[in-house]
C-alpha cells in the first residue's frame, strides 16, 4: 500500500526532498535553506540589500547568516561592501557569477520539483 500525505505519495516527496539537499548542497555546499533564503532575498530587492535587512528578513540567527555569507562570499555569489553612507552599515550583493549560479539552481529545482523530475 502507497501511503499519502494530503494527495502526495510520501515516497515521492522524500525522493524529492532528499534530491532537494543534494541539489542545495552541491551549488551552496550548504545542507541547509539559510543560504538559498538569502540569495532569495537578495533576488526580491534588485540583488542587493543592507545587512541588516538580511538579518531582520531570514529566519535564521545573526550568527547563521554571518556563517552563510562568509561562505557565500567564498563561493563567489555575494560580495561584502561598506555603506558609502553609514560607515558601520554592510551591503550585501549578489555577484555575476552569483546571479548565474542562482539562476541555473532555479532551473534545476523547477525539474525536481515536477513530475517528470523523478
Amino acid at each position: 500500500m502507497t501511503e499519502k500525505m494530503n494527495g502526495i505519495n510520501v515516497n515521492d516527496w522524500a525522493k524529492r526532498r532528499r534530491k532537494l539537499v543534494e541539489l542545495e548542497n552541491r551549488f551552496f555546499r550548504s545542507r541547509t535553506h539559510t543560504s538559498v533564503e538569502i540569495l532569495v532575498f537578495l533576488a526580491e530587492n534588485e540583488f542587493h540589500s543592507k545587512l541588516s535587512a538580511i538579518y531582520e528578513n531570514t529566519q535564521a540567527t545573526d550568527a547563521s547568516v554571518r556563517q552563510h555569507l562568509r561562505a557565500l562570499e567564498k563561493l563567489k555569489f555575494v560580495s561584502m561592501t561598506n555603506d558609502g553612507n553609514d560607515g558601520r552599515a554592510k551591503i550585501i550583493a549578489m555577484t555575476d557569477y552569483g546571479r548565474r549560479q542562482l539562476e541555473h539552481y532555479t532551473e534545476e529545482l523547477a525539474n525536481l520539483m515536477s513530475a517528470n523530475g523523478l
